[in-house]
C-alpha cells in the first residue's frame, strides 16, 4: 500500500531558500506609538512557487517583529485596510484518503474538494489579541469585537510583564482558523534590563526569531504548484494539517549561522499542527548542542537540556533556546525535523530514527523544517548563566489548600450527519438534589461527583475569579488527541498530570450532557509518560493536555478585571466551540453578584 511508505519525495526542493527574518517595528524608537496596518498582499513562500496572495500585518508574512520594554506602554493603531477576494481555498474533500490509499492531507491541492462558497465570500473583518499580553480586556482581542475595514482600532498595552516571546494574530469569533492561516500573526518581544544584565543574545544576528508553521498550495490542470493557499480537511480529520512547513514565512528555509551561540526564538504558529523538533548532524541527533532557557512567560528559573526525544511544541507554544554551533567547521550542516504525528496523541518518537519519520499514515510526508549551515571563523563561546531568573515558585501549599478549585472536562461530541464538536464542559461538584447524568472522578477511596454547568461559548458564564486569589484548574481529557489550552490573561503553573483511566457509555455525550468516570490511575494500555517535563515548569499561558490524564494547573490572575476567554489553541477546534469565558472580579465586588 502507498500509505504505508515512510519516505515521500518533496515537490518543492528543501534548504534552497534563505531564512527570512521579519522587520522590526521598536516601540520606544516611536514613543509607545505604533501603527499597524493590515493589508492584502504578495508573498513568495518558496523560489520555485509563484507569489501567493496573503493577508498580513504590514501585507507581510510573517508581520513585523514588535519589540517592547518592560513599564513601558505600547499604543497600537491596528488598521484594517484588508480588501479584496479572500486569499485562502477552503475545502472539505470528499475522501480521506486518494484512489492510491494516500491521506488527501498529505497532498497538495484540493483533492476532488470544492472551495467553500461562505470562506470565498469571507471580507476582511478582523480582531487582534495579543497572545501572552497582560492586557486590559478591552483590548484584548474578545472573539465577537470584530472591526471592519476602515473602522477604527485603537489598543493600549501596559508592557508590565517580564521580558517574553508574545504573539499577536487574529481571533475572530468562527474564522480564525482561516485568518492566521491567510497571514495575520506576527511575534511581540517584551524585553527587560534584568534579562540584558544576563549577557544573553539581543537581535541580529545572534538572536533569530523563529515562527513555524505548516501551508498547503493548490494546483493548476497540470498539477504544478500555483501557489494558491488550501486549507483542506476531510471528512475523518476536522483539523487542517498541510504537508509543507514554513518558518518566517519560507518552506523549509536554510540559516547561515556563525561558529558561535545563537538564541532562538521559536513559536509553533501552526493551527493544529504540534511538532516534536530534534536537530540532525551527518544523520546523528546533536540535541545536546541546545539548552533551553525560557518559555511561554519568560525564562525558566534554570537552565535546562531539551528532552531526549526532542523539543515538543503544540500550536501556540514558545520556547527559548541556546544553540551552540561554536565547535563546528565552516561547511557543516545541522537540519532540524519534525517527528510528531498529526493528530497528535501524546506518542513519542524514537530520536534516533529521526530520519525517517516521514509517515503517510501520520500526516506527515515531509519531516523537514529548518536547515543551518556553518560558515566564518570561530567565536568566543558564551557561557550559559547557571541561573536566570529568581522571582517566582510554585505556590505554597497552604495557598493551594485554599484554591478554588475548577474542573472542565475536554469531549468530543459525535453527532449524526454533523460534523463532530469539540467542547469545554465545565464541571460543578453536584448535590444530592441536582438531576442529570453524573461525572464521577474516583480517587483512591474517594468519590466525587460532578454536573454539566455550561458545555458552549454562548452559555452562562459560570466561572468568576477574584483578583489575587490561587485557584487550581483541572482539565480532563476524555478525547483521543492532545489539546493546548490557552488562558488568555495571567500565566499559569503546572502542578500535576495525572494518568487516568475512564469509561463512558454509549449515550453518555450529549449536546449539553456528559456521564463518564474517571478513575485516577494508569490504564494498562495506555504507553504515554504523565510525567512533567522540565521545560514546562516555568510561567505558561498554553499547556497540552494530552489523552487519558488530567493536568493540573495553578492561576493567580493579579492585573486587571474584565470578561476573557480560555480555549484549545488548535484553531479548528476553537472555532468548533472549544472555549469559554471566565471573568475576573476584584475581591470586593463578589458579594454583590448574584
Amino acid at each position: 500500500m502507498v500509505a504505508m511508505m515512510r519516505m515521500v519525495t518533496p515537490p518543492l526542493a528543501p534548504f534552497v531558500d534563505r531564512l527570512p527574518l521579519p522587520s522590526r517595528l521598536i516601540a520606544t524608537e516611536h514613543d509607545g506609538q505604533l501603527t499597524v496596518r493590515i493589508r492584502a498582499g504578495e508573498h513568495r513562500f518558496h523560489r520555485d512557487l509563484p507569489a501567493s496572495s496573503i493577508w498580513g500585518f504590514e501585507g507581510t508574512v510573517p508581520g513585523p517583529l514588535i519589540e517592547a520594554e518592560r513599564g513601558q506602554p505600547v499604543t497600537v493603531e491596528w488598521r484594517n485596510e484588508l480588501e479584496g477576494p479572500f486569499p485562502v481555498s477552503d475545502t472539505v474533500a470528499p475522501q480521506p484518503t486518494d484512489a492510491d490509499g494516500v491521506p488527501v492531507q498529505c497532498l497538495p491541492g484540493l483533492s476532488g474538494g470544492e472551495p467553500d462558497r461562505h470562506t470565498a465570500g469571507l471580507t476582511g473583518h478582523t480582531v487582534v489579541h495579543l497572545h501572552g499580553g497582560l492586557t486590559p480586556a478591552s483590548y484584548d482581542g474578545w472573539a465577537e469585537n470584530i472591526f471592519a475595514p476602515g473602522q477604527p482600532a485603537v489598543f493600549h498595552y501596559p508592557m508590565d510583564q517580564r521580558a517574553a516571546l508574545l504573539w499577536y494574530h487574529d481571533h475572530v469569533m468562527g474564522i480564525t482558523k482561516f485568518d492566521v492561516y491567510a497571514g495575520l500573526a506576527g511575534l511581540w518581544i517584551v524585553r527587560e534590563d534584568r534579562e540584558r544584565d544576563l549577557g544573553l543574545p539581543e537581535g541580529p544576528p545572534f538572536e533569530v526569531p523563529l515562527l513555524i508553521q505548516d501551508r498547503n498550495f493548490d494546483l493548476d490542470e497540470q498539477g504544478r504548484l500555483t501557489g494558491r493557499l488550501v486549507h483542506k480537511t476531510d471528512p475523518e480529520v476536522m483539523e487542517a494539517f498541510a504537508p509543507f512547513t514554513v518558518v518566517n514565512g519560507k518552506v523549509w528555509p536554510v540559516l547561515d549561522v556563525q561558529p558561535a551561540t545563537y538564541r532562538l526564538r521559536v513559536l509553533n504558529g501552526s493551527n493544529a499542527r504540534t511538532y516534536r523538533l530534534v536537530l540532525l548532524g551527518d544523520g546523528a541527533p546533536e540535541l545536546e548542542r541546545i539548552t533551553q532557557i525560557g518559555t511561554d512567560h519568560g525564562l525558566l528559573r534554570t537552565p535546562v537540556p531539551v528532552p531526549a526525544d526532542g523539543l515538543l511544541l503544540a500550536s501556540a507554544e514558545r520556547a527559548d533556546l541556546l544553540v551552540d554551533f561554536s565547535d563546528l567547521a565552516p561547511g557543516s550542516e545541522l537540519t532540524v525535523l519534525n517527528t510528531a504525528a498529526a493528530p497528535f496523541d501524546g506518542s513519542s518518537f524514537p530520536v534516533a530514527d529521526a530520519e525517517n519519520a516521514a509517515d503517510l499514515e501520520s500526516l506527515l510526508p515531509y519531516p523537514q523544517v529548518l536547515r543551518f549551515r556553518v560558515v566564518g571563523e570561530a567565536k568566543v563561546r558564551r557561557p550559559i548563566p547557571r541561573e536566570l531568573v529568581t522571582d517566582y515558585e510554585l505556590p505554597a501549599a497552604e495557598a493551594l489548600a485554599r484554591a478554588r478549585r475548577r474542573a472542565i472536562a475536554l469531549v468530543e461530541h459525535e453527532r449524526a450527519d454533523e460534523p463532530s464538536m469539540l467542547t469545554m464542559r465545565e464541571l460543578a461538584v453536584a448535590t444530592d438534589a441536582d438531576g442529570g447524568p453524573r461525572v464521577s472522578v474516583i480517587d483512591g477511596g474517594e468519590t466525587t461527583r460532578y454536573r454539566v454547568v455550561a458545555a458552549h461559548f454562548e452559555d452562562m458564564t459560570t466561572f468568576f475569579p477574584m483578583l489575587g486569589e490561587y485557584e487550581v484548574w483541572q482539565l480532563i481529557n476524555l478525547t483521543g488527541d492532545t489539546h493546548p489550552i490557552h488562558l488568555h490573561l495571567d500565566p499559569f503553573q503546572i502542578l500535576a498530570r495525572h494518568p487516568i483511566r475512564y469509561e463512558i457509555p454509549e449515550d453518555g455525550i450529549g449536546d449539553r450532557d456528559l456521564a463518564a468516570t474517571i478513575t485516577l490511575g494508569r490504564d494498562p494500555d495506555d504507553e504515554l509518560d504523565h510525567a512533567i517535563d522540565e521545560n514546562e515548569r516555568g510561567l505558561k499561558d498554553t499547556i497540552r493536555v494530552n489523552p487519558n490524564e488530567i493536568v493540573e494547573i495553578a492561576v493567580r490572575f493579579t492585573t486587571f478585571s474584565g470578561r476573557y476567554m480560555y480555549h484549545c489553541h488548535i484553531l479548528e477546534h476553537e472555532d468548533r466551540d472549544m472555549m469559554r469565558p471566565f471573568v475576573t472580579m476584584a475581591p470586593e465586588l463578589m458579594p454583590f453578584m448574584a
